[in-house]
């Protein structure tokens, strides 16, 4: 399919219409030897590409979404394994234009035959055709749950015929109408007897492990496929993914965003927002300079370390705002905190923040230096706002360090849901929610909100 989408592409870009002979002559041209070993070396590495994103597995119990994500990953490497093979072999009729073109048409078709091909298997299995046999290994609460979703999806092609466990309180009971077959000991005669196609593992790993692993060994004697359910610790947030270590089969379980085209695409975006806005905001800093130094003595920026990711340090930049002595003052003011019980420190009327400072507060314009920590990868557009590191210290609850699992931002949810106006908790669970429901376009989201918020000043102080 991807060698029609090109020879359609290229059909169409050099028009039939006007130049009817033009298949003829393209086909008909001698194929020198060094191309035919490059065109049979690009059709491995499409293969390849393939094979790679795990497209020539059953995708039987994955999502249609997971299913063309792994498809358009392929074409993007063929792609350029096209463009690559173009230049070497100097193929006048493949361009970046072609390419383009290429990746279109060919997602469109593979993608479009997989939907139809997906679509018409699931109504087969609905009808009783292509359905696996399964047997469930553990009766309890975790086997329940399983064997119900089997049920219900009957589109997935599974027929459970019974469930096993060596737990004599369950030789009596059914398993969404499925029978009780025996127990562990009993599978070797269980699989001698019956027709298994699959075997669904769902013990409890703690305290059933020499049960689930002679299970495992007895049905990969008898090569029988073995799913064990990967739901190996209560977690609420993290993901499980099963990778492989260097040969070694790991569970990696996380609870941030994973690395993804998504994550590249967030900091494609912080590279091409901080470079534009410091382009457009060069007048506005040159002022701002002037009217500091005319206020106060002292540098025009404040430099302190903060807390980004995984607590790394960084030094974050922003206008100064306050007389040169402000973080020694800090401790005769610790009575004065609106905030205390909690980490931060914030007074409306600190007394340490000059004038032009108090301008530049209520602006947010002071913030605007820190686009050069997002150009130099330290902070993000939008993220939880960076914490200095006397702030991040006193931080007692341990739900609330999630946020460091992020780069800081500029602008978040915190930002534009009111700022100082909200408590500390309400502050940090924003974050976590952020952290927690983190796309592209909540990144958008906060950002067209952000606008206002400075507008109006919400929550400024």
């Amino acid at each position: 399919m991807t060698l029609i989408s090109l020879g359609a592409v290229i059909v169409f870009r050099y028009s039939p219409a006007q130049n009817p002979s033009f298949v003829f002559n393209y086909l008909s041209q001698r194929v020198k030897v060094a191309n035919a070993i490059l065109g049979a070396a690009l059709l491995l590495s499409w293969y390849a590409a393939f094979a790679a994103q795990g497209l020539y597995r059953s995708h039987r119990l994955s999502s249609l979404t997971k299913e063309l994500t792994e498809v358009a990953r392929a074409i993007g490497i063929c792609t350029a394994g096209l463009l690559v093979a173009a230049q070497f072999g100097r193929w006048p009729t493949i361009n970046t234009r072609t390419a383009l073109e290429f990746a279109g048409v060919s997602f469109a078709l593979i993608g479009g035959v997989r939907v139809l091909l997906r679509f018409n298997l699931r109504r087969l299995r609905q009808r009783g055709h292509n359905v696996k046999s399964l047997v469930i290994v553990g009766g309890g609460n975790r086997g329940r749950a399983f064997a119900k979703r089997i049920t219900r999806r009957n589109d997935l092609g599974y027929k459970l015929i019974g469930y096993v466990d060596s737990d004599p309180a369950y030789a009596t009971r059914t398993l969404e109408g499925a029978p009780y077959l025996g127990t562990i000991e009993d599978l070797p005669n269980i699989v001698a007897n019956e027709v298994i196609d699959e075997v669904a593992v769902a013990l409890p790993i703690k305290s059933h492990y020499s049960q689930i692993e002679k299970t495992v060994g007895i049905m990969e004697e008898q090569g029988i496929t073995t799913h064990v359910l990967s739901d190996l610790f209560p977690q609420k947030l993290a993901r499980l993914q099963p990778v492989d270590f260097d040969g070694v089969p790991v569970v990696t379980v996380g609870s941030i965003p994973p690395f993804s085209w998504r994550t590249e695409t967030k900091r494609l975006i912080d590279l091409s927002v901080s470079s534009l806005a410091l382009l457009i905001c060069a007048p506005l800093f040159a002022a701002v300079a002037i009217a500091i130094k005319l206020d106060s003595a002292g540098p025009v920026f404040f430099v302190q370390q903060r807390f980004g990711i995984s607590k790394r340090r960084f030094r974050m930049i922003k206008f100064r705002t306050m007389t040169t002595d402000a973080e020694g003052q800090i401790e005769d003011l610790e009575h004065l905190n609106e905030k205390s019980g909690t980490p931060i420190f914030k007074m409306r009327n600190d007394p340490r923040v000059t004038r032009v400072g108090k301008w530049l507060r209520k602006t947010s314009i002071d913030e605007l230096p820190q686009l050069f920590n997002v150009l130099l990868g330290d902070m993000s557009v939008v993220g939880p706002r960076p914490l200095s590191v006397r702030d991040a210290l006193r931080m007692e609850e341990a739900w609330q360090k999630r946020r460091f699992s992020v780069k800081p931002g500029l602008t978040c949810l915190w930002q534009v849901s009111g700022r100082s106006n909200l408590s500390f908790e309400r502050w940090m669970e924003l974050d976590l929610e952020y952290i927690d429901h983190w796309s592209l376009k909540l990144d958008a989201s906060i950002l067209l909100r952000t606008i206002p918020a400075i507008v109006l000043t919400r929550g400024a102080s």
